[in-house]
């Protein structure tokens, strides 16, 4: 039966910040972070995939830091505790425009932007921003073929192009190229396939469909360990058709609605209360046995933010079902940085009188502003279900003279 999971669903299905999509169903592990923190499982590596990152993109309402979101992004990604062996951009590198030298000019600038990464090795697919217009040609000279397949340490990589022709298909040239590519494989070969839209009809009313994307599972479905990784709908979502597993990820400029939870398709306006929500990259690691593909959620809202030198920094650490410190003092007037953590599984952090809200990762820091602007005893909570005890899980922020 096929399902599909919302990342939100995932979390209160888990009461875990890391999705596991194993090749032949679904688990969950660990916390966010674990893969980079830890490292990799004997046998195994990970990789990070960065997708919809738009350079080019200019509307202030959905993202006031369009200049930014790439290189916040390339510093939390340089920051990992331990750095992945690739980095996959799967599509949508720049936004559209009509003018060839104005697209191709967005690929330089994306080019010298992402030259800031510490890892080396990337591999590149096209999104329809990138190549419908002019049918891949700017994407070719600046990045390489749009599909190819690769290996690396025992997984066998696909990269295919679903965007290059503007109908949002795959095209009998590169279905005959994908057959002959597997015809060399085995049935209990590790498959990772690499693209920008999805290959099933996830809502092909809003654009969300490969047009032959059926031709291209039923090649992959006799093959027992296939993960599909894509961008193009800003959103973690889960599908399974038979044993091929897919998995949207976040964008990185703007998020868009769950399919068809409105009635027009639109970005999703930047919210000062919650700023980069939505957006983020993922981590992704190969396990050799049994095979899987373990995913790991990194929001951009949680990547760290300099202190300023006259911000009062209080840690508070959430765990089951208490925040430690309970309670925190601070001055009316004067800039305070929470900086929260988890010690076990997601949490969130809501505080309704100063409109502050964030989700905790364990392993990870996210850093909440504010300047009180009024005295009193303010409580704030849990609001991201964390198991019995959930609903008692409180504390205050007291705000002094």
């Amino acid at each position: 039966m096929k399902k599909e999971l919302s990342r939100r669903e995932f979390v209160k299905l888990a009461g875990a910040a890391v999705i596991g999509a194993p090749f032949a169903g679904l688990f969950f592990e660990g916390g966010a972070g674990a893969l980079a923190a830890t490292g990799p499982a004997a046998g195994g590596f990970f990789f990070v995939q960065m997708t919809d990152t738009h350079w080019g993109f200019d509307k202030a309402d959905v993202n006031p830091d369009f200049a930014g979101s790439l290189k916040k992004a390339i510093a939390a990604v340089n920051a990992l505790p331990m750095p992945p062996d690739f980095i996959v951009f799967t599509g949508d590198l720049t936004h559209t425009t009509d003018d060839d030298k104005v697209r191709r000019a967005r690929m330089n600038e994306f080019k010298a932007i992402i030259d800031a990464l510490k890892v080396r090795t990337w591999h590149f697919l096209p999104g329809e921003h990138d190549a419908s217009l002019d049918h891949g040609a700017a994407f070719r000279d600046n990045f390489g073929a749009t599909h190819y397949a690769f290996d690396h340490k025992g997984v066998h990589f696909i990269a295919i192009d679903n965007v290059s022709d503007p109908r949002g298909a795959v095209g009998e040239e590169q279905l005959a190229w994908l057959r002959t590519d597997l015809l060399a494989r085995d049935k209990d070969d590790r498959i990772v396939v690499l693209t920008h839209r999805p290959l099933y009809d996830l809502a092909p009313d809003w654009d969300w469909a490969t047009r032959d994307g059926d031709k291209v599972i039923e090649m992959l479905s006799p093959f027992r360990n296939v993960q599909v990784l894509y961008g193009h709908i800003h959103q973690v979502i889960h599908h399974a058709t038979g044993s091929v597993m897919h998995d949207s990820a976040m964008g990185l400029m703007y998020p868009l609605p769950a399919p068809h939870a409105v009635p027009v398709k639109a970005p999703i306006k930047w919210d000062a209360a919650q700023p980069y929500r939505g957006l983020g990259f993922r981590e992704a690691e190969a396990v050799a046995a049994p095979p899987a593909v373990k995913l790991a959620e990194f929001p951009l809202a949680a990547a760290p933010k300099t202190t300023g030198a006259n911000e009062q920094v209080i840690k508070i650490t959430a765990k089951k079902f208490e925040f430690a410190p309970r309670e925190v003092t601070v001055k009316k007037g004067a800039p305070v940085v929470l900086a929260l953590t988890s010690a076990d599984v997601m949490h969130g952090f809501n505080c309704p009188a100063f409109n502050l809200r964030a989700d905790i990762l364990p392993q990870k820091t996210v850093e909440v502003r504010f300047t009180p602007d009024k005295t009193g005893r303010f409580e704030f909570h849990c609001d991201v279900f964390c198991g019995d005890g959930h609903e008692g899980m409180t504390g205050a922020i007291i705000v002094a003279e």
